[in-house]
């Protein structure tokens, strides 16, 4: 049975540092224009820091789920059968 992978990421960007009045700068995942700052100061939309964050997440959980040292069922199935 296949399954379904979700991963949803909400960060806290009520801080003072996530914001900056006054100067728009592109944003660099979607290079549209924004006054919101990520962690290290560069300018992100915080959705755009989320999907980030996710698709990363995302992507670590398919390859520990596709890890070949973990056997899927059919696998233990050759393995019993020899």
């Amino acid at each position: 049975m296949a399954g379904e992978l979700v991963v949803r990421v909400h960060l806290d960007w009520t801080g003072p540092g996530h914001y900056e009045h006054g100067r728009s700068l592109p944003c660099r995942v979607c290079d549209t224009a924004t006054k919101m700052r990520d962690g290290r100061g560069a300018a992100c939309h915080q959705s755009c820091a989320e999907d980030e964050i996710a698709r990363e997440l995302l992507g670590v959980g398919r390859a520990r789920i596709t890890d070949e040292r973990v056997p899927t069922p059919a696998r233990q199935r050759q393995e019993v059968a020899r």
